[in-house]
């Protein structure tokens, strides 16, 4: 009888200890979704190794005139590279902890580049921090598809038309596990604007 007692002791204090951690994971989880994640400025773009803002003008940018570009394409390597720099805020009333994140850079819906920070990150209430990310990714396809002339004038001009998206997938440490959050959060859904805006501002 005593067995018994002991039994459904260690059962029911088993069971809310588990529904604790469920309750705590959750809320955790939860919280990843209530921070603000916005782009706060992008450097050292470059197309085919060269920086953006040594184009020039923004109206009417012909590949076929650069030659770094030009060779590019008949490598059928056209590399986009940029640092974007995340920033990460907390509006919340709670402490808000990330372990680390993967994120995507999208073109046109389709997967262009991943990539991950393993950088832990504890935000106050009202705290935010800037999280540095790179990327550098084959565009060759796409600028196939959308016409070379077009893409890059789209880029530098602010008029990309959504085919650029950045998006993250936090995560949380419980019981030296990661939990990421379900799904993908997007960040920038049209990143080809904001580099469009940065060149603005250096030209």
């Amino acid at each position: 009888m005593k067995k018994q007692i002991i039994y459904l002791s260690l059962l029911c204090m088993a069971v809310f200890a588990f529904s604790g951690c469920a309750t705590n994971y959750k809320a955790q989880v939860n919280a990843l979704a209530k921070c603000n994640y916005t782009v706060e400025s992008l450097d050292q773009v470059k197309v085919a190794g060269r920086n953006i803002e040594s184009f020039g003008s923004t109206e009417g940018v012909s590949l076929a005139s650069l030659p770094a570009i030009a060779f590019a394409l008949l490598q059928q390597d056209l590399p986009l590279e940029a640092n974007v720099n995340l920033k990460v805020a907390n509006p919340t009333s709670t402490k808000t902890s990330i372990n680390e994140f993967k994120y995507i850079i999208e073109i046109q819906g389709k997967p262009l580049f991943e990539g991950a920070v393993h950088e832990n990150i504890h935000l106050a209430t009202n705290e935010s921090i800037v999280v540095p990310l790179s990327f550098r990714a084959n565009i060759f396809g796409v600028a196939q598809e959308k016409g070379f002339d077009k893409l890059l004038n789209d880029i530098l001009t602010r008029k990309s038309d959504a085919f650029l998206a950045l998006k993250i997938k936090p995560s949380v440490k419980i019981g030296g596990k990661n939990y990421y959050y379900p799904g993908y959060i997007t960040v920038d859904k049209d990143l080809g604007k904001s580099i469009g805006r940065e060149l603005e501002k250096r030209m």
